[in-house]
């Protein structure tokens, strides 16, 4: 019996050794599943840690990529607006550049045709230096300043529109109580009486006076005896009694070629044009003889228009004339054509009222006439009258 229960207890002691055995066995492994399991757990959230931290940079890293990549789209955008911007500009530059090259070419052109003008301007001005001097040459004498101031009074006249052998003559000896010389030039007058006008005129104390100031000297002597010259020549001019042949005006022109040989003699003297006027002497300038040539002209267009209207007047009389001659040769053949209408229509009358009787009655009695014999109708008489011209 006891070794009975002895076994039975130590079968028990081992069921409960082994159940103790395995219990603390299964605490323990409870024990390592639970810090296996925590420390998986705590690997998992440092990992899922590290995750989202990887996730959040790689958010960040697209985040960034996005604006860099907006970016760069607005860089490309702003560059290709600039790129339009500047395309204008680029235009300009070049229109520019091709203006700037134009502008050298026609730079050096105009510098070749300066420099040709300046040496065209210096062989005129060494030119006009001798023409100068041979007018100067022409001048000293009398006979030469004449026939140069005829030569100048004619370009005038023709500039005037006076034409020489029709509105003027030149060199006219005059005729007359007292009359000696000749003009250098007679314009007819359109209604009848001349002007006479003489181109001779001082120019030697004038010549030393402009001498005299390019020298810086005193020119007044030489002026004062300028207009003493000036005056002289009238004084000559009036006794030679231009004015006194039939037709002429009680003056004669003194013509001067040169405006300055006037207003130079007229500051030494101002009372100069008064005293030549009372010796019936007008002296004249191109300026002041032009204004007097144009109204010659002028009369004379005035005076070939009255007689263009004239032999319009005429010529209207001869056609009135003529047209009364016809009227009347009008009226004659009126009557006659009326005479002959009232003669025909006699003539169809007396036919129908005593010849076509006695046809009738012999085509009654079988005479068959080989033609028509019926009369014709009389014409009505209808002419028409012209009106005839009232007489004032």
């Amino acid at each position: 019996m006891s070794a009975v229960v002895m076994v039975v207890l130590a079968v028990v002691v081992l069921v409960v050794g082994v159940g103790l055995g395995w219990w603390l066995a299964s605490r323990a492994a409870a024990g390592r599943l639970v810090e296996q399991e925590s420390r998986l757990r705590a690997e998992g959230e440092a990992a899922a840690a590290v995750v989202r931290t990887e996730l959040a940079e790689a958010r960040g890293q697209v985040a960034q990529l996005q604006t860099d990549r907006d970016k760069l789209a607005l860089e490309a955008s702003s560059s290709k607006t600039l790129e339009e911007r500047l395309e204008p500009v680029r235009e300009a530059l070049e229109g520019l550049r091709k203006q700037t090259q134009s502008a050298e070419v026609e730079r050096v052109r105009s510098d070749a045709a300066l420099r040709e003008q300046i040496e065209g301007v210096q062989k005129n001005y060494v030119n006009l230096e001798t023409a100068t001097r041979q007018l100067v040459s022409a001048m000293t004498s009398s006979q030469s300043r004449g026939q140069w101031g005829e030569m100048q009074l004619e370009r005038l006249l023709e500039y005037a529109g006076l034409r020489e052998g029709v509105h003027y003559r030149t060199q006219i000896t005059q005729s007359g109580e007292d009359a000696s010389g000749r003009p250098d030039v007679v314009i007819d007058l359109p209604g009848g009486g001349e002007i006479l006008i003489d181109a001779k005129f001082p120019f030697d104390a004038y010549w030393r006076a402009i001498q005299a100031e390019d020298a810086g000297g005193d020119a007044g002597d030489h002026y004062r005896k300028h207009a003493e010259d000036v005056l002289s020549r009238a004084k000559d001019l009036a006794s030679k009694k231009y004015s006194s042949s039939a037709g002429s005006a009680d003056y004669v022109v003194m013509f001067m070629p040169f405006e300055s040989l006037l207003s130079s003699a007229l500051e030494a003297d101002g009372e100069l044009l008064h005293k030549a006027f009372s010796r019936n002497v007008s002296v004249a300038t191109p300026t002041s003889l032009l204004p007097m040539l144009r109204t010659v002209v002028y009369g004379y267009d005035r005076k070939l228009m009255a007689d263009n209207a004239e032999e319009i007047r005429r010529a209207g009389a001869e056609m009135v004339k003529r047209l009364e001659t016809l009227n009347g040769y009008l009226a004659g053949m009126r009557r006659g054509l009326a005479a002959a209408v009232d003669g025909y229509n006699k003539f169809v009358g007396s036919v129908d009222s005593r010849v076509m009787v006695q046809a009738r009655k012999l085509q009654e009695m079988g005479v068959e006439p080989s033609a028509d014999l019926s009369v014709p109708d009389e014409l009505p008489l209808d002419l028409r009258e012209s009106r005839a011209i009232e007489k004032d």
